[in-house]
């Protein structure tokens, strides 16, 4: 068992499971937490996570399969994915792969899936198909509004910030983004597109602050 990654919620190891590589998730336990409080929390994010894995997968999204949880453990098994992540696409100059992530993004967003955290290393090209990891933030949601696509737009924000890191290039990355976003949401896509303006605007603004 090796380290992979080290969270504030969990660890990640590479395990061997009857012979095939794998990735073990364990959300450890917090001592600065009351034991039965901190149960529930990593039992319900363990499930969580989970759930919000088999829906992307039902949608279409490539997510790693699931070997194995247990919520009482808070462990999760599933597959080891090897690929490039986005951000060493993005470095590349593969840039076109914005455009499929867009449209994953929106196909997510449109059946009421947020992500919780689209960093480009939660993105993985793999065997020349995009596949999503980490779903432990994600949160299902219903119906829509301002207050879901305000959740939306924080989501795609995550994106976003990383892609300003780009210079010049942000905005053309960026437009890659909207226009298959565009694709999946229709009409709603300028909704969202508004408030991440908005949460855009008031986090340069307490920059300057």
């Amino acid at each position: 068992m090796q380290l992979l990654a080290k969270g504030a919620e969990a660890e990640i190891y590479v395990v061997d499971w009857f012979g095939l590589q794998a990735v073990l998730k364990w959300r450890k336990p917090k001592a600065y937490r009351d034991p039965t409080l901190d149960y529930q929390i990593r039992r319900r994010r363990t499930i969580n996570e989970v759930r919000n894995m088999h829906m992307a997968h039902t949608l279409g999204v490539r997510v790693p399969a699931v070997y194995f949880f247990d919520p009482e453990r808070a462990v999760i098994l599933m597959e080891y994915v090897e690929g490039k992540n986005l951000r060493d696409l993005l470095n590349a100059g593969r840039y076109h792969y914005l455009r499929a992530v867009g449209v994953l993004v929106g196909r997510m967003h449109k059946a009421g899936l947020i992500h919780g955290d689209l960093a480009p290393t939660n993105i993985i090209l793999a065997g020349g198909e995009l596949c999503f990891i980490d779903f432990g933030l994600g949160e299902q949601r219903k119906g829509w509004g301002k207050k879901v696509a305000v959740l939306y737009a924080r989501d795609i924000n995550v994106l976003l910030r990383n892609l300003d890191l780009y210079g010049e290039r942000a905005d053309f990355l960026k437009s890659l983004f909207w226009e298959g976003y565009r694709e999946e949401m229709s009409e709603k896509a300028a909704v969202v597109e508004r408030e991440v303006a908005r949460i855009r605007a008031s986090g340069r603004y307490a920059e300057r602050l």
